[in-house]
């Protein structure tokens, strides 16, 4: 019999350090903030906790982690964590996200709606500045992102400031008849960066850009069309002051 007791409590603790060591390992994920999947006694809850929830004007994304607890992104990029209870879900924190005063069709800045984990329980957000810029038949979109640890008492620390997030660019090539003939329907060199952020382990992502160069054949550039990319892992602890990425790539507007 106690062979039997000794045999099942090895096999239980076997079982349970199996099942702590995988959720300790289980992998950082970046999770995203949708739309519409509040029911409306979870909204109830909220609104009653937090009034800005309550407007009509306000919309809503939310998405739940690991640990179940609740989390809403708004449109006016104010984020809360609500975690559950017997009673519904009760107000943990809030962070309101200040962003540019000012907005105009030139530069507007928001929240991304994702959740970026530096670790299993710590969280960060990302503030984008959005660019636009016009020039003789061409333009630009640019982005940059700058990166926010969500602290206690809704205190905010940043650690990314101003990184490449995306780019897209055209620049007239055509001015003549002559250029039009030439440019067989393509009468723009243009170029286009992305960015695809991969957590790989508490305080360390990795950061994948990709960048493509499309020039016209009426181009009196003398760049090539090509496609590139580039992965840097970024120890968020030390992250430094920019990426180490070309310098074309790394376009932040005209000044």
């Amino acid at each position: 019999m106690n062979t039997k007791i000794n045999f099942i409590r090895v096999m239980f603790a076997t079982i349970s350090l199996s099942l702590s060591t995988s959720i300790f390992a289980a992998p950082l994920k970046i999770l995203e903030f949708k739309k519409g999947q509040l029911t409306q006694v979870e909204q109830t809850q909220l609104c009653e906790q937090v009034k800005e929830l309550c407007l009509q004007s306000v919309q809503l994304r939310s998405l739940k982690t690991v640990d179940q607890n609740l989390w809403i992104l708004s449109s006016r990029n104010n984020i809360t964590q609500f975690k559950p209870s017997s009673n519904g879900f009760k107000l943990v924190r809030e962070w309101s996200v200040v962003t540019a005063e000012k907005e105009d069709v030139i530069h507007k800045q928001y929240v991304f709606p994702k959740l970026f984990p530096l670790t299993q329980q710590r969280y960060a957000i990302a503030v984008i500045d959005q660019i636009s810029e016009m020039y003789s038949g061409g333009g630009a979109g640019i982005e940059r992102a700058s990166f926010y640890e969500l602290k206690d008492a809704g205190l905010m620390q940043q650690f990314v400031k101003n990184y490449p997030f995306s780019l897209n660019r055209m620049i007239r090539a055509c001015f003549s008849e002559q250029d039009y003939a030439r440019s067989k329907g393509h009468c723009h060199d243009e170029d286009a960066l992305s960015l695809d952020i991969r957590p790989m382990k508490p305080m360390l992502w990795q950061f994948r850009y990709s960048y493509n160069l499309s020039v016209s054949p009426a181009s009196d550039s003398e760049e090539k069309s090509y496609k590139r990319s580039k992965i840097l892992n970024i120890d968020l602890n030390h992250a430094p002051s920019q990426p180490n990425i070309p310098v074309q790539w790394n376009y932040a507007g005209m000044e």
